[in-house]
Formats: C-alpha cells, structure tokens, sequence
C-alpha cells in the first residue's frame, strides 16, 4: 500500500524555496545588527579589563620594586608609540624620560593590538591648570603615584558611539578606577567631571 502524503524523494517547490529563502533573509537581517553589537560590546569590555590589569599590574610593581614602571602606547614589542590602538608595553622606567624604553630598562608584559572596531585613547593634564593633552604613556613611582599629576582617562570608543563609550580614570593618586556615570545625562564621567565622549571618526559625535 503506498504512503500518503509527500514522498521522502520528492524535494521543495520552488515557491517552497522561495518561501524558505525569504524568511532565512529576514531573520539574517533582524539578528546580524544585534550580534555585530554583541561582538563589539564583548571585544570593548574585554579591551577595558586588559588594560585595567596592565595598569593596575605596573602600580603594584612600581611600589613592590621601590622603583618606576610605565605603561606606553606600543610601536612593536620593544618601543613605545604614539597609538594604543596598537597595544600597549609595561616596563620598569628609570630614566628620565618617560615612555621611553632605555637600555637596560625591563618589560615585564606586552598587549597586542585592540581588537575589531575598538578604539583606545587617552588624555591628561600633566600639569596643574593645564589642558587635558593626548598621552602616549603613564608611569607609576614607588608610592604609587602617576606622572599624571592631575589625573587623566583613558576612552574606549566602538562604531556605536557616545552611549556604548566605556573608560578608565587615573586619580590623581594613581589608583585605576572604571568610570561611574552621570546620574544627569547616563554618560560615563571621566577624571575631570565631564561626560566621556566618543569623536566622529570613533563613531560618535562631539
């Protein structure tokens, strides 16, 4: 007696196709937007941590070793840059010039560059009553303390812009804090009060 219904040989229509081909384009185009965020959110966050470990790691040497130790942008894995987007350095710092590698300077880690579409910044005031400036590189003495003399931040910015921006502040004792935010605006507040934004060419707006 032969089965009703469709045989296990008979394949799809081509509306059925069509159909199928249809709704698989809709749910692609619903979920791709929301896991590319959730790609960009899990690669931020895990920038953020990385990097929260490097400082926090060069404070805790500096006051273990009684000496000083930096953390720079880095050009390679033996000097100091100008892009932290290109990872970053931690290494004892004696000489004179801060965030720069000397002979017989040490590094004691490395970080390879940031990961997708983050981008990492930072700015400080070096000076008391001085402009926040681009900085290259922060080093901790043996009391813990910064060359940041007035406390500065670090911004992670993604595509998504202002709302997803996430930072690191130094305070002006060096400790390493993740930034709270603006109980008024919802915006994370950097070490000078004012709300963390995110440039256009980062994907946000001024």
């Amino acid at each position: 007696m032969q089965a009703s219904g469709r045989s296990a040989a008979h394949g799809f229509t081509l509306v059925e196709l069509m159909v199928t081909l249809a709704v698989a384009a809709i749910l692609l185009s619903v979920a791709t937007p929301n896991f590319r965020a959730a790609v960009e959110h899990a690669q931020q966050e895990s920038s953020v941590y990385r990097l929260a470990g490097m400082l926090t790691l060069a404070r805790s040497e500096a006051i273990k070793q009684s000496t000083r130790v930096a953390v720079c942008a880095r050009a390679n894995d033996t000097s100091c840059g100008k892009d932290w987007n290109q990872g970053w350095l931690v290494f004892t710092d004696d000489g004179d010039n801060t965030g720069v590698i000397d002979a017989g300077e040490t590094i004691l880690a490395t970080a390879p560059p940031l990961p997708g579409t983050v981008r990492l910044a930072s700015y400080a005031r070096v000076a008391a009553g001085s402009t926040a400036t681009a900085q290259n590189a922060i080093r901790f003495g043996p009391r813990g303390t910064s060359s940041w003399k007035n406390g500065g931040t670090f911004r992670f910015c993604t595509p998504s812009g202002d709302a997803s921006a996430r930072a690191l502040n130094i305070s002006l004792v060096g400790d390493v804090r993740h930034a709270a935010k603006n109980g008024s605006t919802g915006r994370l507040v950097d070490t000078y009060g004012k709300d963390v934004r995110c440039p256009r060419e980062e994907g946000g707006s001024q």
